[in-house]
């Protein structure tokens, strides 16, 4: 596989392929559970985090022959995040419209708290605000080598002590903690009578196991 920055005419590719990939995630199917409006929902929501994120945020590829097969985004230490009323600018409200006001808000209100343990961590700690794999190559391996092979020497390459994200995967679970991340946060969420976790993991970047190498372009 090959890395790469992401170029502005590949966003729409990208933003098509992260929808799919969440589309049976809990963390959306709990709140939108009609698999349509879902996909509808994440499109939109996905467009706007591309649009109000486009100067702030790292924007990552890895590709197979060409094709786009995982996209990455990372907020770097310096990240602020954008106001209200620029998600609203950049298109926010229509997710008001597709998933309903009440869905939407809790939803909304799930997101926020669930990132607060990470966003109170101190020093050059960087954030993975998003990993996803094209359906087609889920279970190849593909989002442990964008891992290893780019996104964590890309973190140490750019000065960062600690890396961090969190999911409400059990899934993911797994997944990060195979990869060398360790748990430092639990909590559980519950909506419309079902109830899901969220768990915060953090990787140290000053582990001199941790490569520096990278094949970005």
């Amino acid at each position: 596989m090959t890395y790469e920055i992401m170029k502005p005419e590949e966003w729409k590719e990208c933003i098509e392929l992260a929808a799919r990939a969440f589309g049976n995630y809990d963390f959306f199917s709990v709140y939108f559970p009609k698999r349509q409006k879902r996909l509808r929902f994440l499109s939109n929501m996905l467009r706007v985090e591309f649009t109000v994120n486009k100067d702030l945020v790292h924007f990552l590829t890895a590709k197979e022959n060409g094709k786009i097969v995982a996209v990455a985004l990372l907020r770097d230490p310096r990240y602020q995040m954008p106001s209200v009323k620029e998600y609203l600018r950049a298109g926010f409200w229509r997710n008001l419209v597709i998933g309903g006001w009440k869905n939407v808000t809790a939803w909304f209100d799930m997101d926020q708290k669930a990132g607060v343990p990470c966003q109170e961590l101190k020093g050059d700690v960087w954030y993975l605000h998003l990993l996803a794999v094209d359906i087609s190559h889920e279970g190849m391996g593909v989002g442990s080598r964008m891992l290893r092979e780019c996104l964590i020497p890309y973190v140490k390459k750019h000065g960062g002590k600690a890396f961090s994200l969190y999911t409400n995967s059990e899934i993911n679970r797994k997944f990060y903690t195979k990869n060398g991340f360790k748990e430092f946060h639990a909590q559980e969420f519950s909506y419309n009578g079902k109830s899901f976790g969220s768990w915060s993991y953090i990787m140290d970047m000053t582990d001199s196991r941790v490569k520096l190498q990278t094949d970005l372009h």
